[in-house]
């Protein structure tokens, strides 16, 4: 069987290394489709793709082959449920892709049952995979600061809720706020700085798969994170849930694991055993078995 997976996607190379590894007798292809196939059309890519079993295309994609079994990966339905953040590209994505599609991966449960009630696909046709985070989270070492601090991500997105984190932190006693540095990172925290943090803490509003919290549960760090979207799924028992929207118990979060070394150390441990689920040999072997279905379907 060769299945071909478009270049454009999110994690391509760490999910593509990790389906070779575990391949037998399946060619794992990289090919990125790009403007030639805008340009150039459905025959074009069908000519691309021949021999190839399964094209798993990316929101890039700008068409659907006739050649080859047809799936993607639901990652982040935000145009829907926060109407907001509406992107005329994703629903481009799926008009072109989605719809057409032979089958889905969703990269968890809270994003399948999205994608099921908000744009009528059909239960069947959608099977969750939880992405893979980067070994070297599992064996990060703490980066090394002179005082200990609280990280946090935050970038320019409202539903990162930096506004409501940072209301929550002034709401913090006096002498918590003199003790710990609050950080703030991108998405994609380092490992080492991750590693370092005496506390995660993540109240977004949305996210398709909420990959910070993996990364620092590999890391052994406890986290506080938001009672929505898939948070609960991704930290279940491994982590303090609160209330996003509500500042004062994303405070209380905080201040309850600043404040208890035995709280934080067994987050720690139940974090670390819950990022087991996200390693990339687990994610490739759901993922072959995937596409085996859709090959022979």
């Amino acid at each position: 069987m060769r299945i071909t997976i478009d270049a454009a996607g999110s994690d391509v190379a760490a999910w593509a290394a990790a389906l070779r590894a575990q391949a037998h007798g399946e060619e794992i292809h990289v090919f990125e489709s790009g403007k030639l196939a805008a340009v150039l059309g459905v025959q074009w890519l069908d000519f691309k793709l021949r021999g190839s079993d399964v094209f798993h295309a990316s929101p890039s994609t700008s068409c659907a082959p006739r050649s080859a079994k047809l799936t993607a990966t639901i990652e982040d339905l935000s145009s829907w449920v926060m109407p907001d953040q509406h992107i005329k590209a994703a629903h481009r994505f799926v008009e072109r892709i989605l719809e057409p599609a032979h089958g889905l991966i969703a990269v968890s449960e809270s994003v399948r049952q999205d994608a099921i009630r908000l744009l009528g696909i059909a239960a069947e046709k959608v099977t969750t995979i939880y992405p893979g985070v980067a070994a070297e989270y599992f064996d990060a070492q703490p980066a090394r600061r002179e005082r200990p601090y609280v990280l946090y991500a935050a970038s320019d997105k409202p539903r990162q809720n930096r506004d409501a984190l940072l209301a929550a932190w002034r709401e913090l006693k006096p002498e918590l706020q003199r003790e710990y540095d609050l950080i703030s990172t991108s998405d994609a925290p380092g490992a080492g700085l991750m590693a370092g943090a005496t506390l995660f803490v993540y109240p977004s509003l949305y996210d398709g798969f909420a990959l910070p919290v993996a990364q620092a549960m590999a890391a052994q760090v406890a986290v506080v994170t938001s009672d929505v979207s898939s948070m609960p799924e991704v930290g279940r028992d491994a982590a303090v849930m609160v209330d996003p929207h509500d500042p004062t118990q994303i405070a209380d979060g905080i201040t309850r694991l600043l404040e208890s070394d035995n709280d934080r150390a067994k987050l720690a441990r139940y974090g670390r055993a819950r990022a087991e689920k996200y390693r990339w040999e687990k994610c490739a072997a759901e993922s072959l078995a995937f596409f085996r279905r859709m090959a022979g379907g």
